[in-house]
């Protein structure tokens, strides 16, 4: 694949680090101007990787591109670029439908949406795309899971989810300071809670069981398992978890 990026950012940077630290097969990757510290580097570690003078040269040298720019300047950059009917458009900009992509494109051979997370850098990451797309996910694969949905609403949800990252290392930072507490000291905390908990991840890659049978298998009869996880269902902690996520999707879809 002749790959182009329009905007070298995080998500660019992580993309390009994982088909490398993988070895996913690709031709070339074209990378816009735009960052050039991270375009540089990013070229200097494969001959394989140009960096382009404009993002129009980008699109003139890729048959598959990737949209990675923010947003809010979104639609000036795409607008002011000429799109061709071979190109394959996989975006990455949030709130961005296909719908209004398509106006901004014009004819292009096929537009998808992806949500690549930026573990997608040590092959560890997950990707969702929507629509289903063969070479989305032949992209994406190598780099995690790559999880295909048929609807737009279904990939917002699982856009929703990505909102849950901060919570996740708030949990992780209550648990250090309560360990700091108890006498511990804050590299011990970390490091401990850090490899418990890629232990717990390891976990869920190891059998399509559901989640609710691994809560069921982690607690014994009366034991601290059980006890903590009652304490939170009592309190409500994970029916305030699910309406947060509802909140978040309703912003998601602009509703």
């Amino acid at each position: 694949m002749q790959i182009g990026f329009i905007g070298t950012g995080t998500i660019t940077h992580a993309i390009v680090t994982g088909l490398l630290h993988t070895g996913a097969p690709f031709e070339h990757l074209y990378l816009s101007p735009r960052n050039a510290g991270i375009a540089a580097s990013l070229a200097a570690r494969d001959p394989r990787i140009s960096v382009c003078e404009t993002n129009q040269q980008v699109l003139d040298s890729s048959d598959v591109v990737c949209l990675a720019v923010v947003p809010q300047i979104a639609p000036d950059v795409l607008r002011a670029l000429d799109f061709a009917a071979r190109h394959h458009v996989i975006s990455f900009i949030a709130g961005l439908p296909i719908q209004e992509l398509t106006q901004m494109l014009g004819p292009v051979e096929a537009i998808v949406r992806a949500i690549p997370l930026p573990a997608v850098a040590a092959g560890k990451g997950s990707t969702a795309i929507c629509p289903p797309d063969g070479i989305a996910s032949r992209l994406f694969s190598p780099l995690g899971a790559a999880v295909e949905v048929a609807d737009e609403h279904r990939f917002d949800a699982l856009s929703a989810v990505t909102a849950t990252m901060a919570s996740f290392y708030a949990v992780l930072d209550t648990q250090a300071a309560w360990l700091v507490r108890q006498g511990l000291d804050d590299a011990s905390a970390r490091a401990y809670l850090a490899a418990y908990c890629v232990g717990l991840a390891h976990r869920t890659t190891e059998s399509d069981a559901p989640f609710c049978a691994l809560v069921q298998e982690s607690m014994t009869p009366g034991g601290i398992n059980e006890q903590l996880h009652r304490a939170l269902s009592d309190k409500g902690a994970y029916a305030h978890y699910a309406d947060a996520l509802d909140d978040v999707l309703v912003r998601v879809e602009g509703r």
